[in-house]
């Protein structure tokens, strides 16, 4: 956004409303498009709207997706499926990640959800609710094939593919990449071969191996479809792929104090920041109940009148202090507002990493007091 965007977007802001983040549709539009041509060709892209799409908001991401021709989700949990069936087009397929729990089943038929099972125990009750309702269920069978948190085990699948084969639908087989944000990593190629292998037993069915580091992994990653999240979202993570995706979220808040600091007074809790000569201190009202944990004290910047102005002190529950002394004087009022990301030049991916954090970490971690404000086409 450029500076006079800006402003009109946060002029509109309700005056009480002390922490927004400004959320790009039209970007999130863009991530899609570029997967999906650029290195997705031919195969399906689903979208991954999981963790209230990743603290963007899944209703609003999973709309724009759908205008752009997405047609299936995932999501982590039943709950997660139903918020998003009851808001979007009927004709989308909608993917439950965690599976079933007992008593679960009827809920998952009721709102059209597919779990995907990643054990016998939920394949067992999925198959028996199969048969108690005397037709085939869809399913999507996980396959762990090296990173040992979901999923039916490569070692052991053999046990119990025919009675899947026999009694389910299976829209998919899946897997998941441990180590795709580091390319050569030997784990890559060995999760490659054995899923490779596992859609052999299960007859060639279609696969899908890929979230976003694996689609950056290259076509031989892709099978027949890949399921990006924070790709959409503007995030690679991976320090070679850094900027290869559009940013869709800036995070403002407003000035609530100016302080003038002499040498030698101190900021915050525990005195961490002392300053060496006379300053002008700045506190917006954000903190770490809003998603900016403590751990965050003393890193990364904000930006006012077009200066980068750094974070002192500790961060605490509901204010962060920036230094503001170089700022010009027109701009220090109260009620205004600091930007803590700057499009391409600080994006939220690029003050995460430096901070040793992700992105979608930070992202899914605003509260309710950050308001997201929608701008984009639709």
């Amino acid at each position: 956004m450029n500076d006079s965007q800006t402003k009109n977007i946060l002029d509109k802001v309700e005056p009480h409303i002390l922490a927004v983040s400004v959320i790009n549709l039209d970007n999130v539009a863009k991530n899609y498009l570029k997967i999906k041509e650029e290195w997705a060709d031919n195969v399906e892209v689903i979208g991954v709207l999981k963790a209230n799409s990743y603290g963007f908001g899944a209703i609003q991401i999973g709309k724009r997706l759908y205008k752009e021709g997405c047609r299936a989700f995932f999501v982590a949990t039943i709950q997660e499926g139903i918020e998003l069936r009851e808001n979007l087009p009927p004709d989308i397929k909608i993917f439950i990640l965690s599976g079933l729990l007992d008593n679960t089943e009827n809920l998952i038929v009721q709102h059209d959800l597919t779990p995907v099972l990643n054990n016998p125990y939920q394949s067992e009750l999925w198959i028996n609710h199969a048969k108690k309702l005397n037709r085939k269920l869809d399913a999507v069978i996980q396959i762990d094939t090296g990173i040992f948190r979901n999923g039916y085990s490569y070692r052991d699948i053999d046990d119990d593919f025919g009675e899947l084969k026999s009694n389910l639908n299976i829209v998919w087989v899946m897997s998941h990449l441990a180590c795709a944000d580091t390319p050569n990593h030997p784990l890559n190629r060995l999760q490659l071969e054995r899923f490779k292998n596992i859609l052999k037993k299960f007859g060639n069915a279609r696969g899908c191996l890929s979230a976003t580091n694996g689609i950056f992994l290259g076509k031989e990653y892709f099978f027949d479809a890949v399921r990006p999240g924070k790709a959409l979202y503007g995030f690679s993570v991976r320090k070679d792929k850094i900027g290869s995706m559009i940013p869709v979220m800036d995070v403002f808040s407003r000035i609530v104090q100016i302080n003038h600091l002499q040498s030698g007074d101190a900021i915050g809790y525990g005195a961490t920041f002392t300053a060496d000569c006379e300053m002008t201190a700045i506190t917006i009202g954000m903190g770490y109940a809003d998603g900016f944990m403590r751990k965050f004290s003393g890193f990364g910047h904000g930006f006012l009148g077009g200066v980068r102005i750094p974070v002192v002190g500790r961060i605490s529950m509901d204010y962060i202090v920036l230094d503001a002394s170089k700022v010009e004087k027109s701009y220090l009022k109260i009620g205004n507002w600091v930007a803590l990301t700057n499009d391409t030049d600080y994006t939220l991916e690029k003050w995460a990493l430096e901070l040793n954090t992700l992105p979608h970490e930070v992202a899914c971690r605003f509260g309710p007091r950050v308001k997201k404000v929608y701008i984009g086409e639709a």
